[in-house]
């Protein structure tokens, strides 16, 4: 049961781009109870990975069965393949109509090639869902999206581009008090140690209130990553 003070775990999951596999063996890890936890997948289910479609069809599945304990966010991923769409539909919109012609340069080529190997109406169930999920979430001093937010802008009235898309090391300049936790921008990119990339492949907690959960699952030796919020405990694939 859930304590006094709301869930016992609240557990973020990294950029799964594809990787199925790393996927279901990290939830076996994690040991999700719908009951207790409430889980959040930051976005980027797809693209880089092999097996997107599966990907995609997993966390659908796992939201619509425990509708109260799971919560999906859009990633930028998730942009790319909805501009393509519309696009191909002769539909627009102002957010992201502009990055069509760079899904397929991104991932997108294998990621469609899978999702028109599906039943036609499973395909288009599964990219209406994906295509349409929230840009944040927020729960107690939590603030939840994929990639980041403008340091000089409060959290009320952060731009969907910034919450989707925003490097640029905002990470180091953000002093808010709400712990603001993205994934995105893969930890093996962010901390170096000496000129090197860091061979500790674990999610970041720096102290001014950041979490950074995405420790590169596509990336050859990085993986998959589970963070409880609340306790800081991690688990990886």
């Amino acid at each position: 049961m859930k304590n006094l003070f709301g869930y016992s775990r609240v557990l973020a999951v990294g950029d799964v781009h594809g990787m199925y596999d790393k996927l279901i063996t990290l939830m076996d890890k994690v040991r999700f109870h719908p009951e207790e936890d409430l889980l959040l997948f930051l976005g980027d289910y797809i693209d880089r990975g092999p097996a997107s479609d599966k990907c995609l069809q997993y966390i659908f599945d796992l939201q619509h069965q425990y509708p109260d304990s799971v919560v999906c966010l859009l990633g930028n991923h998730e942009v790319m393949m909805a501009s393509y769409f519309m696009q191909k539909q002769g539909s627009y919109n102002n957010l992201i109509v502009d990055y069509a012609d760079s899904w397929l340069d991104n991932g997108g080529f294998e990621t469609l090639r899978q999702l028109n190997e599906l039943d036609a109406d499973k395909r288009d169930e599964l990219i209406t869902w994906a295509t349409n999920l929230p840009v944040q979430f927020q729960y107690q001093e939590f603030f939840f999206c994929h990639a980041g937010v403008d340091p000089d802008v409060p959290l009320a009235v952060q731009s969907e581009f910034d919450m989707l898309w925003r490097r640029q090391q905002w990470w180091e300049q953000y002093k808010g008090e709400e712990t603001i936790v993205v994934g995105h921008t893969p930890i093996q990119k962010v901390k170096k140690q000496k000129g090197q990339i860091r061979r500790v492949i674990k999610p970041l907690f720096l102290p001014n209130h950041v979490i950074m959960c995405d420790t590169g699952a596509y990336m050859q030796g990085g993986k998959l990553s589970c963070v409880d919020v609340l306790s800081k405990k991690v688990w990886q694939q």
